[in-house]
């Protein structure tokens, strides 16, 4: 990365520094995007391992469970477990949406800033054509 900097500060100091002050933003766009997917899948994770034990003490009682006529009342107890536990993941794919497309539509939106911000250097006679290409290509 150090080389392709130098390479975009020879061609066009100024599109190389959009493009520098453009990169913190990215960077914590794709972090909060990280943070989610990893934090809800954590808590998804607990609530299956809450359903898991519901099915293992049944599977594992399983004489006394009949002998009691309890299987309804297991039975019962599991899916609701799996029913809030889905109802979750519906509202938490929401949040997890947003924040993918927010930091994936940023990249487009860096991308049509720069694209933006060359057209002008090229304008103004500030940069050539290949400049603002390799500036662009290169920094990003």
């Amino acid at each position: 990365m150090g080389l392709s900097v130098i390479i975009s500060f020879i061609y066009g100091w100024e599109m190389t520094l959009l493009i520098l002050s453009i990169a913190p933003v990215l960077a914590l766009t794709g972090m909060i995007e990280t943070a989610a997917m990893t934090g809800f899948a954590n808590k998804d994770k607990q609530e299956l391992k809450r359903a898991g034990k519901i099915a293992t003490e049944a599977v594992e009682n399983i004489r006394t469970i009949v002998s009691l006529t309890r299987e309804k009342a297991f039975e019962q107890t599991y899916e609701e477990t799996l029913q809030t536990q889905h109802r979750n993941t519906l509202k938490k794919a929401q949040i997890i949406g947003s924040c993918y497309a927010f930091s994936h539509a940023f990249v487009y939106f860096a991308y049509a800033t720069g694209f933006r911000f060359g057209v002008y250097l090229i304008q103004a006679g500030r940069m050539t054509p290949e400049g603002m290409f390799m500036t662009h290509v290169k920094g990003i």
